[in-house]
């Protein structure tokens, strides 16, 4: 998966536009489109951080550095439940239930 769909990916399933991620990084939304097409495969440094910040995942995993988010070895289909987990907050508590972690926390 190239930089401009991981970002695509990423927005979409955070349900973000164009233009939120453009105000919050400094950049209009033309640009963020940019970046997901693959027109600009230039990105600042700043603005890759900026980035990761608002899509909730690292620089590294955003310019393809490394594989996997968060430097984890998991399958697709984890990444898959792990991001449906994030979109879904109101439905954690149930799945924290379900999977017994409510005695990790402690």
């Amino acid at each position: 998966m190239q930089t401009g769909e991981r970002i695509r990916m990423l927005r979409k399933e955070k349900g973000l536009t164009l233009e939120q991620v453009g105000d919050y990084v400094g950049v209009g939304k033309s640009t963020v489109r940019k970046w997901e097409c693959g027109t600009i495969q230039n990105i600042r440094r700043d603005k890759i951080e900026k980035l990761a910040a608002i899509l909730e995942t690292t620089p590294d995993y955003l310019m393809r550095w490394q594989e996997k988010p968060d430097g984890l070895d998991l399958t697709e289909s984890e990444v898959n439940l792990v991001l449906a987990y994030r979109k879904h907050p109101e439905m954690q508590n149930v799945v924290d239930k379900i999977l017994d972690l409510s005695n990790n926390e402690e």
